[in-house]
């Protein structure tokens, strides 16, 4: 029996107190081929331009709970993205990006996390260094 592997999915919501929160996007992952192609990986130059990007967003939305002015739900396509406020469209994708490399602003490091205090390791006199490379 094999293994089915599926893209993982994503919400992309933001803490309280951001400017957007309150605005949840659900999206689909990239194929490793897609990420081979936006950061140049595949021998090309990367794709990651304003319009390629947020096609790409909305090629993989899965649903999102944005309204239009009416309160009605605002479809996932191309012409609503148009509608939208420009700098909710690149948070929105941002977020995405950020959250499939595993660095989204909204996730804060757990309480467990090392402090990046100094490090254990003897630091090595300068002169001692120099001295060292000079023989």
């Amino acid at each position: 029996m094999g293994y089915k592997a599926k893209l993982k999915t994503y919400l992309v919501r933001f803490d309280e107190g951001h400017e957007y929160h309150g605005a949840e996007a659900r999206l689909r992952g990239m194929t490793y081929g897609e990420w081979e192609q936006v950061t140049g990986l595949d021998g090309g130059e990367g794709d990651e331009n304003g319009g390629a990007s947020v096609r790409r967003f909305v090629d993989h939305l899965i649903s999102w709970n944005l309204e239009d002015d009416d309160g009605k739900p605002l479809p996932m396509t191309m012409d609503a993205v148009k509608t939208i406020d420009h700098d909710l469209v690149a948070a929105l994708n941002n977020a995405w990006v950020q959250t499939l490399i595993g660095v989204h602003d909204g996730d804060p490091l757990p309480e467990s996390s090392p402090s990046g205090g100094p490090s254990l390791a003897a630091s090595v006199p300068m002169e001692a260094l120099s001295e060292s490379l000079a023989s």
